[in-house]
């Protein structure tokens, strides 16, 4: 069974993004998956989470530049994404050779943080961007703004 579950509390009526962010749950199961071989396995998922979060938060970044969100919410958001990005290398660099608890650590961050930044930031980005877009918002999902 999947640690963590991509679905529409994820939502944010931006294509590109949400599939990114399904990707993102993928490789955290991959990580859980790959906490009892620790070691080398272990790495090598941290590495591509890494790798792909780096990516993620780039095309992120792009949409909000682009849509023209405003200045202190960008802020805030990058701010975010930079936190994440070194959580995760202190992470990478301290639990590779650790014990499975080290591993549950970084799987509970992650869950928690992904859940929650998807859920509350980037839906509220995403709302943001349709709005100043003109496009239409799936609003029914973003009920709790």
């Amino acid at each position: 069974m999947a640690l963590i579950q991509w679905g529409v509390d994820c939502y944010t009526g931006l294509p590109e993004v949400d599939r990114q962010h399904e990707e993102l749950y993928a490789l955290v199961n991959r990580l859980d998956a790959a906490k009892a071989g620790r070691g080398e396995m272990l790495g090598r998922v941290l590495d591509d989470l890494g790798d792909y979060v780096r990516d993620h938060f780039e095309l992120e970044e792009k949409l909000m530049r682009d849509a023209g969100v405003d200045a202190a919410h960008q802020d805030e958001h990058l701010a975010a994404h930079a936190v994440f990005v070194e959580r995760l290398g202190e992470f990478r660099r301290h639990s590779v050779a650790g014990s499975e608890a080290a591993a549950d650590e970084v799987l509970a961050f992650l869950t928690g943080w992904l859940t929650q930044h998807i859920q509350w930031t980037d839906r509220k980005m995403a709302m943001e961007i349709h709005a100043r877009m003109g496009t239409e918002a799936p609003h029914n999902m973003f009920a709790h703004f």
